[in-house]
């Protein structure tokens, strides 16, 4: 029989106790506790910061929700239907995420490539106001001498270097097949 000190238990409470520490699913249990003592002391010490400062939190939460529904007043925006609105795209953007992050960590995002984007999104819009303005259609004849013009020229040589530079990029890194071609 184990001795007891006054701990307001009885003998056969601390023998249970004891035959429970016993059994290898509590010891299992204990044993990952032990190895992960340092990761649930920084976790307790995070809750108890967390709890510490919840009059803040909660306060700040109350004044961004306050300062929210008057922005909503003050632009006639009805606040609970685009909290509906964020509730229905929020899983959407969950969902993209994978793609989202795919799109920042390429060249895509670069200065530099945004520069070329920008620049052909100006490109794109004047040559379609001006080709709606003319009316243009152009056959053979007139492609040839377009390409009489200097800016014709530099525009194709960019398109030419362009495609160049694809097809090099094309042999070092293939692309992976599109879900949507059969393979």
């Amino acid at each position: 029989m184990i001795a007891t000190h006054d701990t307001g238990g009885s003998a056969t409470d601390l023998e249970g106790l004891v035959d429970r520490l016993s059994e290898p699913r509590t010891l299992t249990a204990l044993n990952t506790l032990v190895d992960n003592a340092e990761l649930i002391a920084m976790m307790v010490q995070g809750l108890d910061e967390l709890a510490r400062r919840a009059d803040t939190i909660s306060d700040t939460a109350a004044e961004v929700i306050e300062e929210l529904r008057a922005a909503g007043r003050a632009t006639g925006m009805d606040v609970g239907e685009t909290t509906q609105q964020l509730a229905k795209l929020i899983p959407t953007f969950a969902e993209a995420a994978p793609a989202i992050k795919r799109v920042t960590d390429s060249a895509i995002v670069q200065e530099d490539a945004v520069e070329v984007v920008g620049l052909t999104g100006l490109a794109l819009s004047d040559g379609y106001a001006a080709a709606m303005a003319k009316d243009a259609h152009v056959g053979m004849r007139g492609l040839l001498q377009a390409t009489r013009d200097e800016h014709v020229q530099r525009g194709l040589g960019l398109l030419i270097e362009v495609a160049r530079a694809l097809g090099r990029r094309m042999d070092e890194q293939p692309l992976p097949p599109s879900p949507t071609t059969p393979a």
